[in-house]
């Protein structure tokens, strides 16, 4: 076993029985004992003498249930026992009787039966099938506990979440064979969900280093926790809290891959009471919205959507900016599908999902969307990252994970619902599309827009002002100032096909824009070289009856803080002068499932 497993048979033979040497090349042992006498033949066999009398083996359980330093393992490890009736030993053995076979659920081990199957002829089962357990003690439970969880808001190691106590005992458990120390000291030894199991071997007092009959036990004085509790996704097992999140995680199966030192994240974590404020509770450890069960789709984008990934992100953090002079930033969540962000200004925290309700909520103001970041800490700090709770004091939320739950999922649905609100930025530009009619109130929709579009909109100051300067084709006024009464009344269109070709060129599909990412200050994109292409859109046909697309383009710049955009020609020849994106909602971008819109101070 020892050459087969190329590891030292002294060391770890004596490792289990220090009171016997190992003899090596010389013979071999037996349990606790040394072979004296080697083959003495006899009439019916071979008989090997030993120096000691063998030491019955018992099971891995019967060594706990013996030992009360170890009750508290083993009263969370019973929490996965069952019983079954055996029908082959009750056919042999029960005389009338049923006989049971004690388990435990898997992956936990079935540490209480001696033999891995009752039928004698599996020998390679038999032979083979044996378990690894290292087992905290109580002293080791209690000090964890008053460490990490007393900390996190629990009163008692039986108040734990069940996910956290079933993530633990994973971590003392090897469910596929006897693990020697020199396997362990290796780091070869790997728990169900795949992270090596780390422990100091050698300072596992000798009394409490067993070999059992169906495997190996380790008592272990101190407890060294699974590597999730250690990662960004830390906070969820220890604090009594993050609880639904933490069953998120879990029903998303996501700890794992964010808990990996491959990658370095940032972290946030809405508390139960802000998902209480937001709908969400968890009923026989099922969560709701409402009367409805949430799906594993939505908890794992709830997840995703409060995670950013150090290595996705534009510019060098080491934390999120937490001070109130930190500026503006954005930070694109790991959510597939679909983009969203975090904006931070001035330390506050919302989402690209939360934002969009300035522009359809009346009243609503940055301190309504905007939450305080707390950083949460432990030790030395997470293995792989930075973790924070947030909360809005005005009225707590909890960041969407997608426009599933919004208003208004849809930037077109929601401009047309509001088309007769003049204090909504959009305002002058929907006039603009009814007076050229360009949409469709039953579908709701902009008859050119078939797929999602990025908007650059003029304000509507600037869309009054442009039409007294008779810059918006097929369109004339009788106003003489932007704050004439009735000023769209007072418009009449001229040309409603010039006017709807010139409108056009607001409009930049995204299936021919290359881009990976919506423009932000800070957006570090380039698109100078062809622009992005526009539906505004017409054919040249030449001589030779060949036809030839002629399309309006954009180029969007970032530079000195701002963010510009500016007309080019089919050429990508820059034409007209950049224009500027309004600053008023930081240049972040408002992201809908069908657009995503900023607004500039000029008409293009």
């Amino acid at each position: 076993m020892f050459q087969t497993k190329q590891i030292d048979a002294n060391y770890n033979y004596e490792y289990f029985y220090p009171g016997t040497s190992w003899d090596g090349e010389a013979g071999f042992n037996v349990s606790n004992a040394k072979v004296d006498e080697y083959s003495v033949l006899s009439d019916n066999g071979y008989v090997y003498l030993i120096d000691k009398v063998l030491k019955p083996l018992e099971t891995i359980y019967k060594e706990l249930a013996s030992n009360p330093d170890y009750s508290d393992f083993l009263a969370l490890y019973d929490k996965y026992d069952y019983y079954t009736i055996d029908q082959n030993l009750t056919l042999d053995y029960g005389n009338g009787t049923d006989l049971y076979q004690h388990y435990h659920t898997s992956p936990m081990a079935n540490i209480a039966s001696e033999w891995p199957v009752t039928d004698y002829k599996k020998v390679s089962d038999l032979a083979f099938t044996s378990y690894s357990v290292f087992a905290p003690s109580n002293e080791a439970f209690t000090r964890f506990f008053d460490d990490y969880w007393k900390v996190g808001g629990y009163d008692s190691l039986y108040e734990v979440s069940p996910q956290s106590i079933e993530y633990l005992l994973y971590n003392c458990v090897y469910p596929s064979s006897l693990v020697f120390p020199e396997e362990i000291k290796k780091g070869l030894i790997k728990n169900s969900y795949g992270t090596v199991i780390k422990f100091d071997v050698d300072a596992v007092k000798p009394q409490n280093r067993m070999m059992c009959v169906n495997g190996t036990l380790y008592g272990c004085d101190e407890l060294t926790p699974p590597a999730m509790f250690g990662s960004v996704t830390g906070p969820a097992f220890q604090y009594k809290k993050f609880s639904y999140f933490l069953k998120m995680m879990t029903t998303a199966e996501l700890v794992m891959t964010l808990c990996s030192d491959a990658t370095s994240y940032f972290m946030l974590y809405p508390s139960d009471a802000v998902m209480n404020a937001s709908g969400i509770t968890l009923t026989d450890n099922v969560l709701y919205r409402g009367a409805n069960k949430v799906g594993s789709g939505p908890q794992q984008n709830y997840v995703y959507s409060h995670v950013v990934s150090r290595d996705g992100i534009t510019g060098s953090y080491d934390a999120l900016p937490l001070g109130s002079g930190s500026g503006d930033h954005v930070f694109r969540t790991l959510t597939p599908g679909s983009v969203l962000y975090w904006y931070m200004s001035n330390g506050r925290l919302t989402n690209s999902v939360k934002f969009n309700e300035l522009l359809y909520v009346s009243g609503t103001t940055e301190d309504d969307v905007f939450c305080e970041l707390e950083e949460l800490n432990f030790r030395e700090g997470w293995t792989n990252g930075k973790t924070y709770a947030y909360t809005n004091s005005k009225k707590p939320f909890l960041l969407e994970g997608s426009q599933e739950n919004a208003i208004y999922p849809k930037f077109v649905p929601m401009m047309l619902n509001n088309r007769n609100d003049a204090s909504k930025p959009y305002y002058g530009f929907i006039q603009l599309l009814d007076l050229a009619d360009m949409y469709d109130t039953e579908t709701q929709s902009i008859n050119a827009m078939v797929e999602s579009c990025l908007l650059f909109l003029p304000t509507t100051n600037a869309i009054k002002q442009a039409i007294l300067d008779g810059k918006v084709p097929g369109l004339l006024t009788t106003n003489t100032t932007i704050n004439d009464s009735a000023f769209f009344v007072n418009c009449t269109v001229t040309d409603q096909s010039a006017m709807q070709y010139y409108l056009l060129k607001y409009f930049i599909p995204f299936s021919s824009a290359v881009i990976s990412n919506y423009p932000y200050v800070g957006w570090e994109e380039d698109t100078s070289k062809g622009g992005l292409p526009t539906l505004q859109t017409y054919d040249v046909v030449d001589t030779d009856g060949k036809a030839t697309t002629i399309t309006t383009r954009m180029h969007v710049t970032d530079t000195g803080g701002r963010l510009k955009v500016q007309e080019m020609d089919n050429n990508g020849v820059l034409q007209g002068q950049a224009v500027e994106v309004v600053g008023e909602y930081h240049y972040f971008p408002f992201i809908f499932d069908d657009a995503c819109v900023h607004f500039i101070k000029e008409v293009l």
